[in-house]
């Protein structure tokens, strides 16, 4: 069995799995006007580690969805300790369960990338109310990528397409996303050289031995981001729903 990156992400419950790891996202709303009441979908939640910081911070009704089984476990786990937990659930980023303008707020790290961009931001559109904002941290290609690294790249994360800054703000304006503004761009070795994590938990420590296929994933992993880092980056974007 070929295990996908994501089957190794939920096997060995790695958090805030994306580049600048929780302090990227501890900052990230810090600007919002989150109450209690504020409606807010976590994409894509991962183990939950995004949508526990987010109760635990601001005590928001928070919907986390995931389509891989073992995510939605370990998220549920992380719910039930807090006081206010937050709903999870399994869900597919492109054919969404909820209603129509549901949500304040969206926020989806390193999600979009792997599906079908334009159908994924379609609902995002549908389901978050009219103003309501979009937060995203995802994946983007360099100018100096060549097609030979850029298929390197959707072989190995099985993506679709590889977007770049301009295909990223291109496909908000099409699915009815306006004042898209990029809050911050970086490539890898321009993360690296600052300090910034690639992850929340990057350095190969928490690795189980007894599942070595799927530890090699996480370990090509890394070494494809060190291997094209002056060339693959990741954009931190918000948008806002006209």
């Amino acid at each position: 069995m070929k295990y996908s990156y994501e089957d190794a992400l939920a096997y060995f419950q790695v958090p805030f799995a994306h580049p600048g790891g929780k302090q990227l996202t501890s900052e990230l709303l810090i600007n919002e006007p989150i109450t209690t009441e504020t409606t807010i979908l976590d994409a894509g939640c991962g183990t939950g580690s995004t949508s526990y910081l987010l109760s635990d911070l601001y005590g928001a009704r928070i919907e986390a969805i995931d389509k891989h089984a073992e995510m939605v476990q370990a998220a549920r786990r992380k719910a039930s300790l807090l006081a206010k937990p937050f709903h999870v659930s399994v869900g597919n980023v492109e054919k969404l369960s909820f209603s129509d303008q549901q949500f304040d707020l969206i926020l989806s790290e390193s999600v979009i990338a792997f599906t079908n961009v334009a159908n994924t931001l379609k609902e995002f559109a549908r389901v978050l109310k009219d103003k309501g904002r979009l937060y995203l941290i995802e994946m983007t290609k360099e100018s100096s990528m060549t097609s030979e690294m850029e298929e390197e790249m959707k072989a190995f994360y099985q993506l679709e397409k590889l977007l770049s800054e301009k295909d990223w703000t291109k496909a908000l304006d099409t699915a009815g996303f306006k004042k898209v503004e990029v809050l911050k761009a970086s490539t890898i070795a321009e993360m690296i050289a600052e300090g910034v994590k690639m992850g929340d938990d990057s350095s190969h420590q928490h690795i189980k031995l007894l599942k070595e296929d799927l530890s090699q994933v996480l370990i090509d992993h890394y070494q494809l981001n060190l291997q094209l880092s002056n060339h693959l980056g990741y954009r931190v974007i918000r948008a806002m729903k006209t």
